[in-house]
């Protein structure tokens, strides 16, 4: 049976929740738009070829949550932790993703990612093998 209590508790659950994300959304930076010729992977997922717009989620602290949507369809492909590491100014700073290897036939996963002109990026979490 519903009481009034109970019913309260849900509505302002749900108020918490779609107010934790409406924070989330906004406490992220600007919106980034990387194109991609062939497919890569991103843990979890891959993606094929096409534009994609790349957004960090910041919580505060040490990790940060990066977004990844498809640029035409502004639908989400990845939501997922990322380690913030220094971008290596050796290879200038026009680099904004570094890709690794991976097996014939799979695609190659983006290992980080750099917003362009920052400092630091953010490095993706895979599963240990």
């Amino acid at each position: 049976m519903l009481t009034r209590r109970s019913v309260a508790t849900a509505c302002g659950a749900l108020f918490g929740l779609a107010l934790g994300v409406a924070t989330l959304s906004a406490a992220g930076g600007g919106i980034e738009y990387l194109t991609f010729s062939g497919p890569v992977g991103l843990p979890g997922v891959s993606l094929g070829a096409g534009s994609y717009s790349f957004q960090v989620l910041d919580l505060q602290g040490s990790a940060t949550v990066v977004s990844v949507r498809n640029r035409r369809t502004h639908q989400p492909v990845f939501l997922g932790m990322t380690q913030r590491v220094e971008r290596d100014t050796s290879r200038g700073t026009e680099l904004l993703v570094v890709i690794g290897e991976a097996p014939r036939g799979m695609a190659p996963p983006i290992l980080a990612w750099y917003p362009e002109g920052g400092a630091t990026g953010h490095q993706f979490i895979y599963p240990k093998r």
